[in-house]
């Protein structure tokens, strides 16, 4: 019984550790407040040979996806949330969204945009890729609140569809 009990608190511990917001397609996105993403998950093995062993036009890379939850299309690994950035600021992460197609966004604390980047992952939906992305921003003040934000687009390139995002601090 005490055993029970004290698995129900770590439980519940763990689930105030995540802050989860929904996104436009009513997904469930988790930021984390500490460590990377990746911090505690295992890597898996890499989808980019497979990606190249089939003739894909998808970039390779040396990077392993890493594991995301089952109902999750996109994380970021690096940077950690709550660190400070430095401009260009690279993010680098894990993600399955149509063609591959990786956007990121870094936005001061009202939500303007201060720039912008687009990359492909090593693998497309249905299959998990790594991508790599960096941002140069401007308009940014030293030791000011902002976040990053990464997301898929849908078939005309421009619509959000699966996002997550982290906040940052400004260098």
């Amino acid at each position: 019984m005490r055993r029970e009990r004290l698995s129900l608190l770590l439980l519940a511990g763990l689930g105030s550790v995540l802050t989860a917001c929904a996104n436009d397609n009513q997904q469930t996105v988790f930021q984390f407040s500490s460590a990377s993403a990746s911090a505690s998950a295992s890597a898996s093995a890499s989808t980019s040979a497979s990606a190249a062993a089939s003739g894909s036009s998808l970039p390779t890379t040396s990077a392993s996806p890493t594991p995301i939850a089952k109902s999750g299309h996109i994380i970021i690994d690096s940077p950690d949330a709550d660190s400070t950035i430095t401009n260009p600021v690279s993010v680098s992460g894990t993600a399955s969204v149509l063609n591959g197609t990786v956007v990121g966004v870094v936005q001061d604390s009202g939500g303007k945009e201060l720039g912008r980047g687009t990359t492909t992952a090593s693998a497309a939906a249905p299959d998990y890729g790594h991508y790599d992305l960096s941002i140069t921003y401007t308009g940014a003040s030293a030791g000011a609140r902002g976040q990053i934000r990464v997301f898929g687009v849908r078939a005309d390139g421009k619509t959000p569809t699966y996002y997550y995002f982290i906040t940052i601090r400004f260098g």
